[in-house]
Formats: structure tokens, C-alpha cells, sequence
């Protein structure tokens, strides 16, 4: 199971149509499990990740960040934790 953090807030409109593009696409993505935080009532945390505004998602090794997130990207993202792992070589490091 990946873990993403979203950084949100009930505020921002930006937020809402991430969180349906998520929504959306988590069918697809069954590995991936999201975890939701108000970024306003975290901000201490969301510094130690590392976000400076929302919507944001978090998840090893990386994050996304924009004033837009679209379906598209959110996507693309999604699916950079969910390649395999390789060695270099293209042989997959997971058995």
C-alpha cells in the first residue's frame, strides 16, 4: 500500500476539484491509499513536508504542487508510485 498525503483546505475551491479528480482516478490506483489533511489546522506538519500552498500531494519519493492539479497530472502522479522499482538494467527491484 503507497500512502499520499493531500493537503487541502474546506476553503479553497482549487481543493475541491482535486479531490474529485482523486476520487475519480483511485479506482485505477487500488495500491494507493490517501490520507487527507487540512493544511490550515496542520501547518506545522505540512511545513515539515515540505508544502507551501494547496492543493498538494505528498508521497515517497516526491510530491505535487501547483495552484492547479489536473486529472491529468494527478494521474501521472499516481502512476510514478506505482511503477515498479528497476535495478538500472530494467529488471524490477520488487520480487
Amino acid at each position: 500500500m503507497t500512502k499520499v498525503t493531500f493537503y487541502h483546505s474546506a476553503v479553497c475551491p482549487r481543493c475541491a476539484l482535486a479531490s474529485r479528480s482523486i476520487e475519480s482516478l483511485l479506482p485505477a490506483f487500488p495500491e494507493i491509499e490517501i490520507e487527507r489533511v487540512e493544511y490550515l489546522t496542520n501547518l506545522e506538519r505540512a511545513r515539515h513536508d515540505g508544502v507551501r500552498m494547496i492543493p498538494a500531494l505528498v508521497g515517497a519519493p516526491g510530491r505535487l504542487v501547483g495552484f492547479y492539479l489536473t486529472r491529468a497530472s494527478i494521474g501521472k502522479f499516481f502512476e510514478s508510485l506505482s511503477a515498479p522499482e528497476t535495478d538500472g538494467g530494467g529488471r524490477s527491484r520488487t520480487p
